[in-house]
């Protein structure tokens, strides 16, 4: 009988045969190699489905799943769990690629410490509307093994604050706990890798971090400005606030460093959810930006967290400032200006995100 592969990569695949070359190879070039890869084709339109059975035909490690219809990543990936046979388990986007040795370097760590999830760090890579790389950004969080449930609980803001928990491709889970914890993806836009984590991390009880780049997201400045537009933004920001917020109320663990770093991530959204606003599908006018604005400031809940944020970035900490002043005309300003930096400047808008 053939032994079950140590790793199963996940991956869902829909409307990206211009990158799925890649992010394919990636994968099949490991210097680890004990490992299976599932292609789900979620009835995409283009040429992926030929794609994935092209690669399928010429390593025995691919397998693909042909959806009948699209159902979305987060059903693909549940149909590719199902069928999965490794021992850990790796959910990748196919328009991604990760590290030639990402795969070895968990192996080694998770034969030896054998955590329920690895966690490792990501490169953050800027396109201009060419294809070209403009901006590379690497966040990594410093190498730890936790193991007990409540030193992985104290770790998630901090996590958080590096934006690296709320994502699904930079972490192995253990195949064994995800069965076993009941946890299920939800079919939502922005927020369904993020809330898939934070539900599972409610039980988590071993965690090691990697201090190491090993995967590459691509932020494409040609899909930026024509992909889809989430009228429901700051409903799903403030869902994840409140998700993090309950993740440690529950717990009593809900510190005033818990807080200040929930507080610092609303005021991000708020002043994200304000250029989104300009966007001319919002439709908007002003008074309804100024309007959408004051009934933000008034909510009890997060009026208390903003109290709370201290924004370690200069641009961050002027906005935080208005916010806290309740500045509202220089904040619909500051958003005005934010729009267009993003819509006409791009690569000056990638490096203020970095900077914040």
């Amino acid at each position: 009988m053939e032994s079950a592969p140590f790793f199963t990569v996940i991956m869902p695949v829909y409307k990206t045969e211009a990158y799925l070359p890649a992010a394919v190879e990636s994968v099949l070039r490991q210097s680890f190699t004990d490992f299976e890869l599932i292609l789900v084709d979620d009835c995409s339109p283009d040429g992926s489905g030929a794609i994935c059975d092209a690669y399928a035909d010429k390593d025995v490690r691919v397998r693909v799943i042909h959806l009948p219809q699209n159902g979305g990543a987060s059903h693909a990936r549940t149909v590719g769990f199902a069928s999965a046979k490794g021992s850990y388990i790796l959910f990748m986007d196919s328009d991604d690629t990760v590290s030639d040795t990402i795969i070895e370097a968990a192996h080694e760590v998770l034969r030896a410490d054998q955590p329920q999830v690895l966690m490792f760090g990501a490169q953050e890579v800027y396109t201009d509307a060419n294809g070209r790389a403009f901006s590379r950004v690497d966040i990594c969080y410093p190498a730890k093994h936790l193991t007990t449930h409540e030193q992985v609980r104290d770790e998630v803001i901090s996590i958080e604050k590096t934006t690296l928990f709320g994502y699904l491709w930079n972490k192995f889970y253990a195949a064994e706990v995800l069965r076993n914890s009941g946890v299920s993806f939800a079919d939502m836009p922005l927020n369904e890798d993020f809330r898939y984590n934070i539900e599972l991390f409610r039980s988590v009880m071993s965690l090691t971090v990697l201090d190491v780049v090993g995967y590459y997201y691509y932020k494409r400045e040609n899909e930026s400005l024509t992909g889809r537009f989430v009228a429901d933004y700051f409903a799903l920001q403030q869902a994840r606030v409140q998700d993090l917020f309950d993740f440690y109320a529950r717990e009593n663990a809900c510190t005033d460093a818990v807080k200040a770093v929930l507080g610092n991530i609303y005021v991000r959204s708020v002043f994200s959810a304000l250029q989104r606003n300009c966007d001319p599908r919002a439709e908007m006018n002003a008074k309804a930006r100024r309007e959408w604005l004051v009934s933000q400031l008034q909510d009890p809940f997060f009026r208390d967290l903003t109290l709370h944020a201290a924004p370690e970035g200069r641009l961050a900490g002027v906005l935080c400032a208005l916010l806290k002043k309740k500045r509202v005309s220089l904040m619909l300003l500051c958003a005005r200006g934010i729009y267009f930096v993003k819509t006409k400047l791009p690569a000056l808008f990638a490096r203020a995100k970095q900077s914040r």
